[in-house]
């Protein structure tokens, strides 16, 4: 037909032959219209023909793919079962998600009456950090065929702690000091060959920084103790491995290090020549009495000379070891050193009366007064003087610590901390609470000052070196202040903020006496 028309287009006049190209334009919209109509008749009769049954849509969700999605955290998955050709929804059938092929039933809902489903399902910790994850929705015992349109890829991070097996050995200042921890994931799984920070503090200031590594198994590396006199240093141990693992720290305050020794000597109260002597005692810190040298070898010196076996301190420092003494009397010397010194000759020596042995005492023979003096009261006294000083010197610091009573009006700033959280301000809140409260209370107590350049890490290892505060009640709402305020600003919820709300109040009991609480 279309090629007629062209044959009589020539031989007709102009105003026909624009009558004939409208109708030819006309003619080709209605020839296309008509092969898309064809062509979708044809498609739905395929689905209707091929027995699908219904047709399940997962709802879009780019944060999914656009984001790292930290272990534990919680995912809601929503879509729809229904079928796209007739409209009907399908309601009242299970489904349940699957993940990375592997069907999980503990994740499933029901549709509702618009074939609407929607599952909670919270990231296993058990995922790999280094791989991406297929998460797909499945209808269990479907009538028939089941169309799946959508899933979601996504990538999973994690968290890490540093797992303290026990207190660390006491090691000599320029040795090697072995933290006794793992670094895990927080499923528990270690993290071997990883590369990790530490610090060296004497008090706030900075001594030493470097880095260390983990073994195959997650173990921490010995790490060289600054040789600067000082053996009252903390130890901060950091981690990250970004993005796969977040940011992680621990402080460890008792590092049980030491720069000489002393001894707590366990002798006889009469030494006779010609005798056993059985040498003992607990090896113990000079500085610190109550860091033991546990595990530890040692050598015995009498008058200088090496006794022949060299003995290893029990978990107590304690020491034991039997020699016979000559006939010679008067004053003798007992030295006790470390075997690994380091070069620099640490000992401690004490000084022993030997008497004469009872076969030699014949009817005339006096011990000499002042030698029987010299060698049972001074020991004694010299023991009981420094137990009435160590005692003394801690009883000290008790009442000093107990005679700064906290009595503050804080009902302005109680009030001050509901309206910062009643207006949404979440993270001012806990500022207010750490830099107006925390900090009042700290001032009242013991005086002291936030200094301008003194960080809030700063200020938490200052308020336990030296305001003496438990490590373990400030250092979890600390690292809990900085987590909101510096790792995820405007990210905090009300769970997260009555938390730290949680982890202060012990620390305003041991301040106050009180526990904190809110009414709101």
């Amino acid at each position: 037909m279309i090629n007629m028309i062209l044959i009589n287009l020539r031989a007709t006049s102009k105003k026909t032959r624009v009558r004939l190209v409208l109708l030819l334009i006309f003619l080709g919209m209605f020839f296309n219209l008509s092969f898309v109509k064809n062509e979708l008749l044809t498609n739905n009769q395929s689905l209707r023909s091929s027995g699908i049954w219904a047709t399940l849509d997962l709802e879009p969700n780019p944060w999914f793919n656009d984001t790292e999605i930290p272990h534990n955290t919680l995912l809601t998955i929503k879509g729809r079962l229904w079928n796209r050709i007739t409209g009907d929804n399908k309601s009242g059938h299970t489904v349940e998600l699957e993940i990375d092929s592997i069907i999980n039933n503990s994740y499933t809902d029901l549709t509702d009456i618009d074939g609407v489903f929607e599952i909670d399902y919270i990231v296993d910790p058990s995922l790999d950090i280094y791989s991406s994850h297929i998460i797909e929705a499945i209808v269990l015992d479907p009538l028939d065929t089941v169309e799946y349109r959508g899933y979601y890829i996504i990538n999973v991070n994690t968290t890490s702690y540093f797992d303290i097996v026990g207190p660390p050995t006491p090691k000599l200042i320029g040795d090697f000091f072995d933290p006794n921890a793992y670094l895990r994931m927080e499923s528990g799984s270690s993290i071997p060959f990883a590369s990790l920070s530490y610090y060296w503090y004497d008090n706030a200031l900075l001594i030493d920084t470097n880095f260390v590594s983990t073994d195959g198994s997650g173990y921490i590396q010995n790490i060289l103790i600054p040789d600067i006199g000082i053996d009252d240093l903390d130890l901060l141990l950091s981690y990250e491995s970004p993005p796969e693992i977040g940011y992680s720290d621990s402080f460890i305050t008792e590092t049980n290090l030491f720069s000489n020794i002393s001894c707590v000597w366990d002798l006889p109260t009469t030494i006779r020549a010609l005798s056993d002597l059985e040498i003992a005692g607990r090896i113990i810190s000079s500085t610190n009495p109550s860091i033991a040298i546990r595990d530890t070898e040692i050598q015995v010196l009498y008058n200088g000379i090496p006794l022949p076996t060299t003995i290893i301190t029990d978990s107590k420092g304690d020491f034991s070891i039997t020699h016979s003494l000559s006939n010679s009397t008067g004053v003798a010397s007992i030295s006790v050193r470390l075997v690994d010194d380091l070069g620099k000759n640490i000992y401690t020596r004490h000084l022993i009366t030997i008497q004469t042995a009872v076969s030699q005492t014949g009817p005339g023979t006096m011990i000499p007064p002042f030698m029987m003096f010299f060698s049972i009261f001074l020991p004694i006294l010299g023991a009981l003087i420094g137990g009435l000083a160590f005692y003394g010197y801690r009883y000290y610091k008790k009442q000093d610590k107990l005679s700064k009573v906290v009595n503050l009006p804080l009902e302005s700033k109680i009030i001050n901390l509901k309206i910062l959280k009643d207006t949404g301000r979440l993270e001012e809140s806990l500022s207010y609470l750490f830099n107006a409260i925390y900090m009042d209370l700290i001032n009242a107590k013991f005086g002291r000052i936030r200094s301008d350049n003194e960080t809030i890490r700063d200020f938490a290892i200052i308020s336990v070196k030296n305001l003496q505060l438990s490590p373990s009640t400030l250092y979890p709402f600390i690292q809990k202040v900085e987590e909101i305020i510096y790792a995820k600003p405007f990210q905090i919820t009300d769970k997260e903020f009555y938390n730290a709300i949680n982890l202060f109040s012990p620390i305003y009991f041991e301040l106050t006496g009180y526990n904190f609480e809110l009414n709101f």
